[in-house]
């Protein structure tokens, strides 16, 4: 088959590749970060094998699942995780990959063998966490490599007499191959091994979980490389005023995504919360700009408390502080709730924040806050217990939500006695319908 090279140069620091030379990188604009690299092009296809097609009436067979040992992580990934597949494990520092990854490989080790490959750490620091969690496992079943050079890594995964079934990196900034003439962890570097490792572990029936850094921007070890070449990525959140680990579902070749899944730390590792209705409902009390809301992530129904307090600015200019609830939909109740409602809040002082910092993005909370802030500004609060969810339009109306049923089924659960919906026709006798902020205002604040 006649062959013919061709040149091209890719930036060592982003990876933007050209067929040209050039001196600044035209992506990031670093000067002198282009590497010359040469592919083989094919002239014909003559000899070349045929693909193969597949028809939807074949039999497939289901992948295999792999037992996590955590019951609440095999739900959110369909059933575990999956056989041959590559997963990408992100977070900010010192936010428990290495700890979850620690419980994983020990959970995992009483029936598969584990390669654990630490370029961060020495044998101390590692061996140190896996006694301090104290685990109990088959411990020939983890091998323990540090190792930050993938041509070594993969020497040595040859020369095993037995594949293991899961190899973890910690992390994927840390590998460096000789092939590349960049340094470890530029943007070459880390999608090149990256897809080595991809490939390699696919033909040879290994899960491949992978630790990837996030950076100022939020971004997973770069511009949303990773997140493009691995089957599923899960990213761990920090809620920082509750110390909460939230791990989330952003990409699920396998199963559904958006699921979640809370942690909280302690001295023996992350312990699921199992409990959500207990966790953020212990400490609610009924005053005056306190509320409750049900929103939904993933497939899950959580309890939230809000919590709003409107005063006089202590400077000239009034403050706006949010901790959970997104500012900008703050802003927007706000100059919603002053031109429908002519009441003087946009003056006030505001802050809003949520039970344990708990983030969220549902508009169906958008009534709560509202609720919350006329309660706070009005010093009123109710006798009874109750829930409130719907989302506010721009003309001051109250829009209907998705799951409205499920979420009144749920508060009921809980013994709420009375919930604040938009205007529908439901079944329920403790059902309070607001069409507008007027019906909201006069119903409550009058």
């Amino acid at each position: 088959m006649a062959k013919k090279n061709q040149n091209y140069f890719v930036c060592s620091d982003c990876g933007y590749e050209s067929t040209k030379w050039f001196a600044k990188c035209p992506s990031c604009n670093e000067w002198n970060t282009a590497v010359e690299y040469t592919a083989d092009i094919s002239d014909n296809n003559i000899n070349v094998k045929p693909s193969e097609i597949l028809f939807l009436n074949d039999e497939i067979k289901e992948p295999v699942r792999i037992d996590t040992g955590f019951k609440e992580l095999n739900e959110i990934l369909n059933g575990g995780l999956v056989e041959s597949a590559v997963y990408l494990l992100a977070g900010e520092p010192g936010i428990g990959k290495s700890t979850f990854l620690t419980q994983l490989s020990s959970n995992i080790a009483e029936k598969k063998s584990v390669i654990y490959v630490s370029g961060e750490e020495s044998a101390e620091q590692v061996f140190q966490r896996f006694n301090r969690i104290g685990l109990k496992s088959n411990k020939k079943n983890i091998g323990l490599v540090f190792e930050n050079s993938l041509d070594k890594l993969i020497a040595l995964m040859e020369n095993l007499e037995n594949k293991p079934d899961i190899l973890l990196i910690d992390s994927i900034q840390t590998l460096k191959s000789d092939n590349f003439s960049s340094y470890a962890g530029s943007i070459l570097q880390v999608k090149e091994v990256t897809r080595f490792l991809s490939e390699y572990c696919k033909k040879r029936g290994i899960t491949l979980i992978i630790v990837g850094h996030v950076t100022k921007g939020g971004l997973i070890a770069g511009p949303k490389i990773l997140e493009h070449m691995v089957d599923a990525v899960l990213q761990f959140e920090l809620e920082k005023t509750s110390g909460l680990r939230m791990l989330r579902i952003l990409k699920n070749r396998y199963g559904p995504t958006d699921e979640i899944l809370m942690f909280e730390m302690t001295q023996k590792g992350l312990n699921p919360i199992t409990e959500y209705t207990q966790y953020f409902l212990k400490d609610y009390k009924n005053a005056s700009g306190n509320v409750l809301t049900i929103v939904k992530e993933g497939s899950k129904l959580i309890p939230i408390e809000i919590q709003a307090l409107v005063s006089k600015p202590v400077y000239g200019n009034p403050r706006r502080v949010t901790s959970g609830a997104p500012l900008d939909r703050l802003l927007m109740i706000i100059a919603v709730l002053s031109k429908r409602l002519r009441l003087p809040i946009e003056s006030k002082d505001i802050f809003l924040s949520t039970s344990g910092g708990f983030k969220i993005s549902d508009t169906s909370s958008d009534l709560a806050i509202a609720y919350a802030l006329l309660s706070s500004l009005f010093d009123i609060s109710t006798s009874n217990s109750i829930v409130v969810f719907g989302e506010i339009g721009l003309d001051g109306n109250i829009r209907n939500i998705r799951d409205l049923e499920k979420r009144i089924e749920f508060s009921n659960k809980l013994g709420i006695e009375k919930v604040v919906i938009p205007d529908y026709k439901v079944k329920y006798k403790n059902i309070i319908s607001i069409s507008n902020l007027n019906d909201l205002l006069n119903k409550f604040f009058a």
